[in-house]
């Protein structure tokens, strides 16, 4: 689940940060009344930014791929819809943000959306895994030395993944260096629907993707990326719901619009 707190919190800089610097803030304080966004749904934006990249140092995704970006959180369906209901109940309890998860719990969720991915197409399961991939040496690395039990389980899973990818490459025509193109496009459009999600009022400067060091800026939801990536007008909708959720209102749907 996606945090969006009802009033953006105040930057803390007037200089550009990191990316997910901005959207880790937003994710780890506590409030009492947010926006939430699913998993899913942040997924599903990230898909439509990969569909409106214009830079052409940038590859072109094609249907099948995109729909694979579009589902690449489909994994946490069920956690968030369980998380919802609990928010609704009688006696509600607020969700958690996606990086207050356990580590079992974030592995299950990514193995279920790579295999919904792999089911779209070879490429698609592949580029999907190679994300997770990425991720779990991060989280790895990270780790304490002593915490040899969720070592253990990142571990497992990496070489889980490194056995499927090699099963899933075979199955398709791309080359490795496409595949490779391909998992850094969603994860930088992955990024991307994330600072948008969060709602982060900084000024963000991404990682070097394709020779572009991309930089945002965000002025009542209406974000200029500098150089622009992204089709310039293009707009998004992003379903949202209140916690706790209010007679007056329960739902929303955020409008973003790039300059």
């Amino acid at each position: 689940m996606i945090l969006r707190p009802l009033e953006p919190l105040t930057p803390t800089s007037r200089d550009f940060v990191s990316a997910w610097d901005a959207v880790q803030r937003i994710q780890t304080k506590k409030y009492e009344s947010f926006w939430l966004i699913t998993q899913p749904s942040h997924a599903a934006l990230a898909a439509e930014l990969a569909a409106n990249i214009c830079a052409p140092q940038f590859p072109a995704a094609n249907a099948q791929l995109l729909q694979a970006i579009a589902l690449h959180d489909a994994g946490w369906g069920i956690p968030d819809a369980q998380a919802i209901m609990k928010s609704r109940s009688v006696h509600p309890r607020p969700p958690d943000s996606f990086l207050a998860t356990l580590v079992l719990q974030f592995l299950k969720a990514w193995e279920k959306s790579i295999e919904i991915c792999e089911s779209v197409s070879p490429a698609g399961g592949y580029v999907v895994s190679r994300h997770f991939y990425r991720l779990a040496e991060h989280r790895l690395q990270a780790t304490e030395e002593a915490n040899k039990q969720e070592q253990s389980m990142l571990e497992s899973f990496l070489k889980s993944e490194e056995r499927r990818q090699k099963k899933l490459a075979a199955k398709q025509a791309l080359s490795m260096q496409q595949l490779e193109g391909l998992t850094d496009l969603l994860q930088f459009c992955d990024l991307l629907s994330l600072y948008l999600c969060s709602g982060a009022l900084e000024k963000v400067a991404f990682p070097e993707y394709f020779g572009v060091e991309l930089r945002v800026t965000n002025d009542a939801n209406t974000y200029k990326l500098d150089p622009p990536v992204v089709k310039s007008g293009s707009q998004f909708a992003v379903a949202a719901l209140r916690y706790p959720a209010t007679k007056e209102e329960s739902s929303r749907e955020i409008r973003i619009k790039i300059e």
